[in-house]
């Protein structure tokens, strides 16, 4: 198994003039598609979202504490279940979604046929990255209020869309198209399908059970994440 570093860095740096300015239209398509959609949904199920997702933050406390009724330093909180969730959050972290994006391009730049293929998660990925990154700044929804339990700090970005969901989508969403339209047929392909979808909903499952995200912000980034990666896709994929 070969993983060429330079000849990845020096391929791709040579092919961004000409994927750079379809990888922006695409961006700008994706960001006015989804602010004027929030927009208008908003004013018809504005009520709805708030009482589902007191709901489900309220099962999802009944996961992580013994009593749900104590607060602060009375909370019990069931530990193994939180190490799982950190886990899933960590795994879709910046740094660990950067590294996971550079590695599939190295490794594919030696054991491929078609390397620049395999740079469309990295892309959707960084793409999703800073998607998140403006939208925040547009609806500055505030995060949960939350206990400062176990592995608990404060976050001061915004709530809404969850950036953690919508990087994590667009990274395991594009590798399982790149599997579909590289290697059709292929007998692994749902499994990689399955593990892809367990590692998305575990991932939007974490932001919710740790309390730092409402889970219409994890829906949200579902949503954007889908909407980017169909066009990043279109965008990109006919000249990989």
């Amino acid at each position: 198994m070969n993983f060429p570093v330079g000849k990845f860095f020096a391929q791709f740096f040579a092919a961004l003039p000409e994927l750079f300015p379809l990888f922006a239209l695409a961006w700008v398509f994706t960001f006015v598609f989804f602010i004027v959609s929030v927009m208008f949904l908003k004013k018809h199920i504005h009520p709805h979202v708030l009482r589902a997702d007191a709901k489900i933050r309220a099962w999802a406390r009944t996961l992580r504490y013994e009593d749900t009724h104590a607060t602060g330093p009375h909370a019990i909180e069931r530990h193994a279940r939180t190490y799982f969730f950190r886990f899933w959050t960590n795994f879709a972290s910046a740094p660990s979604l950067i590294f996971q994006s550079i590695a599939l391009a190295i490794w594919a730049t030696g054991n491929t046929d078609n390397p620049r293929l395999y740079y469309l998660p990295g892309l959707s990925y960084a793409g999703s990255m800073l998607l998140s990154f403006v939208s925040k700044r547009v609806f500055r929804r505030a995060r949960p209020i939350r206990e400062e339990g176990a592995f608990g700090h404060k976050l001061k970005d915004g709530s809404f869309p969850s950036g953690h969901s919508l990087t994590c989508f667009a990274f395991w969403f594009m590798i399982a198209v790149n599997a579909v339209v590289a290697h059709a047929g292929a007998p692994w392909i749902g499994g990689l399908f399955i593990a892809a979808t367990l590692i998305v909903a575990f991932t939007g499952l974490s932001r919710i059970y740790l309390g730092v995200h409402f889970p219409s912000d994890v829906l949200g980034g579902y949503s954007i994440g889908l909407i980017w990666c169909v066009a990043c896709y279109f965008a990109l994929h006919p000249v990989l």
